[in-house]
């Protein structure tokens, strides 16, 4: 596809197909013992919520996962009927439109509850409470398991809420070198269930994400969240190295390549001083190249004078700072670069490719955070 007669200057392209393909390997390790859910908040991890909703959908999915009320309100709009969670957190005055459009929403504190309790609803709310068993972020602590129990019991509250799902977030799944804690918040979660069902509620339970899904069946309940792992990235190398061992047929498919294009040739000679604040020196007559993508777009700052990109299926050096809206790159020895040629920051071009984890990990991050920090502004171009 010639993306460069569209008149982009920088876009995305989305595999489509990769992301059906990436959800059904997931899917088929989960082997009918758990529901898949498709997390696809954030604006999919930056490839684009509504299409990879529907990609992932195609490919197997049971349910999607977003992270507030607008991002499910976009997706019920764009046609999507499919069960819908929100993780985050929602304001008590949304409940009612949430209930209006099916739309699943995290409980995940005791106030929250009591919130509910109290709202003034014309239909029941679809619930997961969620519980903390150890993380520390968001959810019901253990000490406040039977507080909220009562609370769920309530005639009052019976009328407002079905209480769809329970489920828990594991601290440090993606190292298996964690698993004695990990091995602990199940326990704990086991527990809270346990409580549930004695009181004879019978939810709908998941704690496992991308790394548990990989990691082992022990941690899939009733279903399991698939976030990272569905765009084709590991959630960590540790969880990569132990997935091929004991998932030897899950191979996952990078769906993401960001491209942009030269703007810009010229000539510098040696000693000359290149982008702001002066810290790149030309240490030779040196050819080289601008392309119209900075920090604006989501190419991290921390790349300046570190980060490479591919032009002519080579690899070209970040020269000086990366500025809000350009970078410059070396082009010295890669010949007839031009303007107008295309620039691949993220992906593959010719037999040469720049991967989100070593982007990451030369701009001192993680994978999750190159994609999301994309600018969502950016051109999205699907290919099916």
């Amino acid at each position: 596809m010639k993306i460069k007669s569209q008149s982009y200057r920088t876009w995305l392209e989305v595999n489509l197909g990769a992301i059906a393909r990436n959800t059904a390997v997931l899917k088929s390790a989960l082997s009918g013992r758990a529901a898949m859910m498709a997390v696809v908040k954030s604006n999919a991890y930056g490839h684009g919520m509504v299409e990879c909703a529907k990609a992932a959908l195609k490919g197997g999915a049971d349910w999607i996962a977003v992270d507030e009320l607008a991002e499910a309100l976009e997706l019920r709009t764009s046609g999507i009927k499919s069960p819908v969670l929100v993780l985050g957190f929602t304001m008590p005055e949304l409940y009612e439109t949430a209930a209006k459009k099916g739309v699943s929403l995290t409980i995940s504190s005791l106030d929250s509850l009591r919130a509910l309790a109290k709202a003034k609803l014309f239909r029941r709310l679809k619930i997961h409470v969620k519980f903390d068993t150890g993380l520390h972020r968001q959810g019901i602590p253990e000490s406040q398991v039977q507080q909220a129990v009562r609370v769920m019991e309530g005639k009052t509250f019976e009328t407002k809420a079905i209480i769809e799902g329970a489920y828990t977030h594991f601290a440090a799944m993606e190292d298996p070198a964690h698993e004695d804690y990990s091995l602990k918040q199940a326990g704990a979660f086991k527990s809270v269930i346990f409580r549930l069902r004695e009181k004879g509620f019978t939810p709908i339970t998941h704690a496992s994400a991308s790394s548990g899904l990989l990691f082992s069946p022990d941690y899939y309940f009733d279903m399991a969240r698939a976030g990272i792992a569905i765009y084709g990235l590991w959630p960590s190398p540790e969880i990569e190295a132990h997935s091929r061992r004991v998932l030897p047929g899950i191979s996952l498919t990078p769906v993401l390549s960001w491209k942009t294009i030269v703007n810009e040739v010229k000539l510098v000679p040696k000693g000359a001083l290149i982008g702001y604040d002066l810290t790149c020196e030309a240490t030779r007559d040196s050819r080289i190249a601008v392309i119209p993508v900075g920090y604006w777009h989501g190419f991290p700052r921390s790349l300046s004078n570190s980060g490479e990109v591919l032009v002519g299926g080579k690899l070209a050096k970040v020269l000086g700072r990366v500025s809000m809206d350009m970078t410059v790159i070396d082009v010295t020895d890669i010949p007839l670069v031009k303007a107008g040629d295309e620039v691949v920051l993220l992906g593959k071009q010719g037999k040469t490719s720049i991967s989100a984890e070593a982007l990451a990990s030369r701009a001192g991050t993680i994978n999750y955070e190159i994609v999301t920090r994309i600018n969502p502004l950016l051109p999205r171009v699907y290919l099916r």
